[in-house]
C-alpha cells in the first residue's frame, strides 16, 4: 500500500466540540477525507483458528452528489484489495444520519444509521423491519494509534435475525474511530465464529 501524507484536521474537529451551544458532529462528512485503519480478524472454524492484521485505507469521502433513485446524498468509498470499491450513501439532517441502500427495480431502502443527538441510553431500530437494534451504551475516552479521543459515544448494534453484534465508538468531529464485532454461524455441521476489530491510524486529506 502506498504511503500517504495527511493534512491534519483532527484538531479542527475536536475544537468544534468546544462550542457548548450545539451538539458536536459525530459523523462529519468532508469531501476528500480518508481514514486509514488497523483491522484485525480472528476466525474460528471448529478447532482451527486463523488471524490476520493489516493497516489499510478503510474509507474515502468522495463528496456530495445527486444520484438517480437516491437524490442528493453523501458518497463514501470503501476500497478493496482486489476488485471494485464498494460505496455507501448517506443523508444527514439535524435529527438523523440515514444510510440509503440501492435496490434494483425498487426505491432505495433507508436505514437509520444514527439517531441524533447522541446521548447515553438512547436506542432505536434501523428501520420498520427492526433487523438491527442500536443503543448508545456509554461515553468514553478511546485510545488508538491516531491518538486519544475523549467524549466518544459507544454505540452497540445487535442483529435480531442473526448471531451478530458490533460496538462502534464515535468521536466528535471525526466519526467512528474504533469498532469491534462478533459473528457466529454453522456450516456443514461445523460451528464458525469471527471476531473483527479496527482502530484509527490516520485521518485527514492526503497532500
Amino acid at each position: 500500500m502506498r504511503s500517504l501524507c495527511y493534512t491534519a484536521i483532527v484538531l479542527l474537529g475536536m475544537a468544534a466540540g468546544c462550542n457548548t451551544n450545539r451538539q458536536p458532529d459525530y459523523f462529519p462528512l468532508t469531501a476528500g477525507v480518508q481514514k486509514l485503519m488497523k483491522i484485525s480478524t480472528r476466525t474460528i472454524a471448529g478447532v482451527d483458528t486463523s488471524e490476520t492484521t493489516e493497516v489499510r485505507l478503510a474509507s474515502v469521502v468522495v463528496g456530495e452528489s445527486k444520484l438517480p433513485q437516491l437524490g442528493k446524498v453523501w458518497v463514501v468509498e470503501t476500497p478493496r484489495d482486489s476488485g471494485p470499491s464498494t460505496y455507501s450513501y448517506f443523508r444527514k439532517t439535524k435529527d438523523a444520519v440515514v444510510q440509503l441502500v440501492p435496490r434494483k427495480g425498487k426505491p432505495a431502502a433507508e436505514m437509520l444509521f444514527l439517531s441524533l443527538p447522541l446521548e447515553d441510553g438512547k436506542s432505536w431500530h434501523e428501520s420498520e423491519a427492526e433487523r438491527q437494534r442500536l443503543e448508545v451504551v456509554a461515553k468514553e475516552t478511546v485510545q488508538t494509534e491516531a491518538g486519544v479521543f475523549p467524549d466518544c459515544y459507544k454505540v452497540a448494534v445487535v442483529r435480531t435475525d442473526a448471531d451478530w453484534a458490533m460496538h462502534q465508538w464515535f468521536a466528535p468531529g471525526i466519526g467512528p474511530v474504533k469498532w469491534e464485532s462478533r459473528s457466529a454461524w454453522e456450516k456443514d455441521g461445523m460451528k464458525h465464529e469471527q471476531y473483527r476489530s479496527a482502530e484509527l491510524v490516520r485521518y485527514g486529506k492526503p497532500e
